[in-house]
């Protein structure tokens, strides 16, 4: 049986939120994802997804899927199975753009693991035998609105809170947790992401404020680039230090963890370029003893199911971030993950991630095709 690429599809798609979602450096409204599905001539076929955030990729919708359709001819008639080579395809012809790269390589991933019949975390040599778990996050928002919020996820059962901050005003952010912890009580987790939003001395004074509050990691408190000022951070905060926007390849992970500015790290796909370069990022935490978290954009079902398959394989990704399809107004997705009554997720042992597109969902977005 011929392996070579047959076909490719890239459709940008579009998903209304429940409501808007906030952080600090912007909203959104829909989740402007783009999926590709590459495929053999026997019919065989993957698909991968990928969301897009313009203040964290500096990528568009329309950016990613012109991206697409550059890449998709150059992968036409390589071997699917090769996937280090198309990957390095992907990277040579096109700098940066870590989107659209996950979404050709989660078709590739699904793929190879389809053709040996096999589900994608087994053929990434982990298995799906511990409980994992997601949070729920806030975004930025009033106070009062928050602290519903908070109330409203505490009682659906909703195992840790995930609270954006990074407020101008920083007070304010202390003020936020404050009031939160005080409606929904100490025992829940809370987790911090700030997405950059303060300089070195908000955060320092916001994090000893929030030191006896029961929080598990801040993510990102002050800009990615400004390395000196996370180690000083990181050397004197009381609460743990996860890198996020710092980290997009395992060259940003050993740079950052050689040099001790962070404690844990954030792993996502759509900012990695996928599984193969996530997997990188995996290998030299783990080789420095560091746990992980990983973490989304707007992805659906699908895009979290590939997400919750790397994670098995990792033992030291202790944190789950899984909540982006919770946001979607519709869920246009077949198979994959299945959020139980806990929180916990439950994947299938069906060959690749498990999940589809209903056709017809698709079908109303103008994609490109090349052969």
């Amino acid at each position: 049986m011929s392996t070579k690429i047959a076909r490719i599809e890239v459709i940008p798609i579009q998903i209304e939120l429940n409501e808007p979602f906030s952080i600090s450096v912007g909203s959104i409204s829909y989740a402007q994802n783009t999926v590709v599905k590459i495929y053999l001539n026997n019919g065989v076929f993957g698909t991968g997804e990928c969301g897009r955030f313009r203040s964290i990729h500096a990528e568009t919708p329309q950016g990613v899927f012109e991206s697409g359709k550059f890449l998709a001819p150059l992968l036409v008639q390589q071997d699917a199975t090769n996937i280090r080579h198309c990957v390095s395809i992907l990277d040579s012809n096109f700098v940066g753009n870590a989107s659209i790269k996950c979404a050709f390589d989660m078709a590739l991933y699904d793929l190879n693991a389809k053709l040996l019949d096999i589900p994608l975390h087994r053929f990434l040599h982990g298995k799906h035998d511990r409980p994992i778990f997601t949070d729920m996050t806030i975004g930025l928002l009033d106070i009062d609105q928050m602290v519903e919020k908070a109330k409203a996820y505490k009682q659906k059962g909703f195992p840790a809170l995930k609270v954006k901050l990074g407020d101008r005003d920083w007070k304010k952010d202390i003020e936020r947790i404050k009031a939160i912890r005080q409606a929904v009580g100490y025992e829940i987790p809370i987790r911090l992401d700030a997405n950059q939003g303060w300089n070195y001395s908000q955060a320092k004074s916001v994090l000893k404020a929030l030191e006896n509050e029961n929080i598990q990691y801040c993510e990102a408190p002050i800009p990615a680039a400004n390395f000196a000022d996370l180690k000083r951070l990181t050397a004197t905060s009381p609460i743990p230090i996860m890198g996020d926007e710092s980290i997009f390849s395992h060259h940003d992970a050993y740079y950052m963890l050689a040099h001790n500015c962070i404690d844990l790290v954030n792993i996502k796909l759509g900012k990695s370029g996928g599984i193969y370069h996530a997997m990188q990022i995996a290998s030299v935490a783990a080789a420095a003893g560091v746990d992980c978290q990983v973490g989304c954009f707007a992805e659906t079902r699908l895009g979290i199911s590939a997400l919750v398959h790397f994670a098995s394989a990792w033992p030291h990704i202790i944190y789950h971030d899984l909540d982006s399809p919770l946001m979607h107004k519709e869920d246009p997705v077949v198979g994959g993950l299945v959020y139980k009554d806990d929180w916990s997720v439950a994947i299938s042992d069906t060959p690749g991630h498990g999940a589809q597109f209903i056709d017809s969902f698709l079908q109303q977005f103008d994609g490109f095709e090349c052969s």
